[in-house]
């Protein structure tokens, strides 16, 4: 049990660098390797893996963020993309899992609605609470992760050895 964890959480780490590089930059545009774990494993494992393995990579990935200096107050943007992933594997391992088929066409769409839907979700919680960015890219990095989202489920799958649970 401890070891599953600590396998996780290494991929949620893995994630987490492969976000940080260049490596898969196409154009100027990236993946969001984040959402595509956390939607493999709230579509595979359920509700509870989605919750806190997007509240972990939320975390992670709002402490990449660094802080922003506002007059004479730094602030920081701790728990806007934590607060988006929890509540993203919570609705994904709660509704869509029932009616998840594995194959290339539900992943790639899943993955495409999914980050669309968490990358609007992210926007609008940094022009709430911060400013807007208008370098922050929504549709183009959901048609990357649909593009490589079979791929990455497939490794995912062998690497964790899961299976497509019942819903």
């Amino acid at each position: 049990m401890i070891l599953e964890y600590i396998v996780i959480g290494a991929g949620i780490l893995i994630s987490h660098f492969l976000n940080g590089t260049n490596l898969f930059e196409i154009s100027g545009f990236k993946p969001d390797f984040m959402v595509i774990f956390v939607l493999f494993f709230a579509l595979r494992k359920g509700t509870m893996a989605g919750i806190w393995i997007g509240f972990f990579g939320g975390l992670l990935s709002d402490s990449g963020l660094g802080g922003e200096i506002v007059g004479n107050v730094v602030t920081y943007k701790i728990g806007l993309h934590s607060l988006t992933f929890c509540i993203m594997g919570y609705l994904v391992g709660k509704f869509a899992r029932p009616a998840y088929h594995e194959n290339q066409i539900s992943i790639m769409l899943y993955s495409l609605i999914v980050t669309l839907i968490s990358r609007i979700a992210s926007y609008f919680l940094f022009s709430l609470f911060f400013h807007e960015n208008l370098n922050y890219s929504i549709i183009s990095t959901s048609i990357f992760n649909g593009a490589i989202a079979p791929i990455f489920f497939w490794v995912l799958g062998k690497l964790y050895r899961l299976e497509q649970a019942e819903g």
